[in-house]
């Protein structure tokens, strides 16, 4: 007869995938709109600080530096991409306009 497995065995490990920060689309949006409120020193600041908060979560979650900032530079393309889409969106809404 086989054994049941015991889903409260603390020996038994499991891997924790953390979603990816480009997917998570409240995030990118918000820091899209976060930057295109500011410009210059602010902007950078700005975003400087977002990565390293992101940074130290991620690092937190146990990624290595290599994996980190390749999550990092796939959620700046992702905000990038979502800043250029707000910004076509409100040059159609002015062309519709007239």
């Amino acid at each position: 007869m086989e054994r049941q497995m015991d889903l409260f065995d603390i020996r038994v490990g499991a891997e924790i995938v953390a979603f990816p920060i480009d997917r998570q689309l409240v995030r990118v949006r918000r820091t899209a709109r976060q930057l295109e409120q500011r410009t210059g020193a602010l902007a950078e600041k700005f975003w400087k600080t977002e990565c390293n908060r992101l940074y130290a979560r991620l690092q937190v979650q146990g990624l290595e530096h290599a994996e980190i900032k390749a999550e990092l530079d796939r959620f700046a393309d992702a905000v990038r991409i979502e800043m250029e889409r707000a910004l076509l969106a409100r040059r159609a809404k002015e062309i519709q306009a007239g």
